[in-house]
């Protein structure tokens, strides 16, 4: 399989017309390419045998004032090496219409549509050109992240109604569920066809809470910016708030402290732990076994008060700062978290132990909400939903960071893809995210954990970070601007790959599993809709 050099020389023989410019940028190697051959270059890279990249963020920049254009990016991942490779095209002066590569990559399919509703720009082919995240309610031509758009806009309320496919048959029935549910959750719409019982068709209709994240990191110095990311996902403070601020750092040529290094790696993974406590408890709560979502639960609250007492806060806020860390800890502090560890490891292995040899508990789980490999693979779904259901890919591995080069995780794989897969993927990443805890703690250096930043970025220059959150792979991309403030800030949290997904899970279940399937991929309504 090629790496990304090989890939790059591959395209240029076979697209050599096609190409403009290569380019590295912060080491990830870019191809430029004519505006008119980027589908046809974009398929032949996803597809070709010896590259299969899959798609991993396609996002926009208005260059204004500075430049009359709009700049597309599509980032691909190398199923083999794992490297990445970005392909990039312009939309000069007034073109406000691209290509779709939807219909050969479906992965592609909300990024274009997101695209459109965000920048108005026109993916000419795509087959749904539904809005996504503008609502009906919003009025025609307002585009948000254009730079003509003021972030203070009060928008004045249009009519409008969203037009869900429909299965038209005898005895087919459609069921509305959402968004507004009866709990504490976030809104999400969830409309079902079945025939019968089992589930013909699942359309998930979102971004009920778009909070205009991207186009207030615009407003933002690129250090004042750390709270904004810790709050793109509540749930997944360390996780966005790191990816930020290592893509701010390699725009500012900062070296972080090893010491730094080592602590943000500890705090990701006391988050992969709570979290991932909480969702096995969840999946047994929806099979109604109350007793293992207690104990789960009881765990989980443990390490929140345990990180309260480390940080001052249940969530790790404010732990993260753009060159290191803004919490050291001390020695007794390390081996409070050791213990606490080693307690709640011996705890949860009975747990564990009552879970697999519960035949019910299996019966249930097993070939529910099944999500193939191939599926997986064809909307490039990501961390735990995509590990589950064969997808080799870990981020701490692939392409490390904080401190994974020298603390290597093991990457937990099945190939079931159903329930009980995806419940196994996080019982055996608590094990291991222990055991990787514990190795920190023996090998974490002595120094300071913070660089204080002097270089103000070049206007026009970005950085692109990855970071694998608990859910999965998190991405950013920032590009300066003017006096150390952010042009543009892309976000991309697992969630936004992984929803179109759970629609081909659910497929042949019935409505009652649904609720065990959702908590199975537990994904971020906050984190998708931004």
């Amino acid at each position: 399989m090629a790496d990304a050099q090989t890939a790059m020389t591959q395209l240029k023989e076979a697209y050599g017309a096609s190409v403009i410019e290569m380019t590295s940028i912060n080491g990830t190697l870019r191809l430029r390419v004519k505006k008119d051959d980027l589908p046809q270059v974009a398929h032949y890279l996803h597809t070709h045998p010896n590259l299969r990249g899959a798609l991993s963020l396609l996002w926009a920049v208005d260059h204004r004032p500075r430049e009359s254009r709009y700049e597309l990016c599509y980032l691909f991942t190398l199923s083999e090496r794992k490297d990445w490779l970005l392909l990039c095209t312009d939309l000069q002066g007034d073109d406000r219409l691209f290509g779709s590569i939807t219909p050969h990559i479906h992965a592609a399919k909300w990024y274009e549509r997101e695209i459109r509703d965000l920048f108005g720009l026109i993916p000419v082919g795509h087959p749904d050109m539904r809005r996504l995240v503008r609502h009906e309610h919003w009025p025609k031509g307002s585009h948000p992240l254009k730079k003509d758009f003021r972030w203070d806009t009060v928008l004045e309320r249009a009519q409008g109604q969203y037009a869900f496919r429909q299965i038209e048959g005898e005895g087919v029935f459609e069921v509305p569920v959402g968004p507004v549910h009866a709990g504490i959750i976030e809104p999400g719409h969830f409309r079902f066809s079945v025939a019968g019982e089992p589930i013909m068709q699942l359309e998930v209709r979102h971004f009920w809470k778009h909070r205009g994240v991207e186009k207030l990191f615009e407003q933002q110095s690129l250090l004042a910016a750390v709270p904004l990311a810790e709050r793109v996902s509540g749930d997944t403070t360390v996780g966005h708030s790191l990816a930020y601020c290592q893509a701010v750092e390699t725009l500012m040529h900062l070296d972080v402290p090893r010491r730094a290094r080592y602590l943000r790696s500890l705090f990701l993974e006391l988050e992969r732990l709570h979290n991932h406590l909480g969702d096995v408890g969840a999946i047994c709560n929806d099979t109604a076994y109350v007793l293992a979502h207690a104990h789960s639960s009881r765990m989980k609250e443990r390490l929140m008060q345990l990180n309260d007492r480390l940080t001052g806060s249940r969530f790790l806020r404010e732990v993260n700062r753009v060159g290191g860390v803004g919490i050291d800890l001390t020695e007794q502090q390390l081996k409070e978290i050791v213990v606490e560890l080693d307690s709640i490891k011996l705890d949860f292995a009975d747990l564990e132990r009552i879970l697999i040899a519960n035949a019910s508990l299996t019966d249930r789980l097993e070939t529910t909400g099944v999500l193939t490999e191939r599926t997986a693979w064809d909307h490039a779904v990501m961390g735990v939903i995509g590990r589950a259901s064969g997808v080799d890919r870990d981020i701490r591995r692939d392409h490390p960071f904080a401190a994974y080069d020298d603390v290597q995780p093991r990457v937990v794989l099945y190939r079931y893809g159903d329930v009980r897969a995806r419940m196994r993927v996080r019982m055996d990443e608590i094990h291991e995210s222990i055991r990787l805890i514990r190795e920190i703690k023996q090998r974490i250096p002595q120094g300071p954990v913070l660089t204080r930043p002097t270089e103000v970025p070049v206007q026009g220059t970005w950085a692109f970070s990855a970071v694998e959150g608990w859910r999965g792979e998190i991405l950013y991309v920032v590009m300066a601007g003017e006096q150390g403030k952010i042009h543009r800030c892309k976000v991309r949290d697992p969630s936004f790959v992984n929803w179109p997904a759970i629609q081909w899970a659910v497929l042949g279940n019935i409505i009652p599993d649904f609720p065990l399937i959702n908590k199975s991929f537990n994904l971020s309504y906050a984190g998708n809709d931004l």
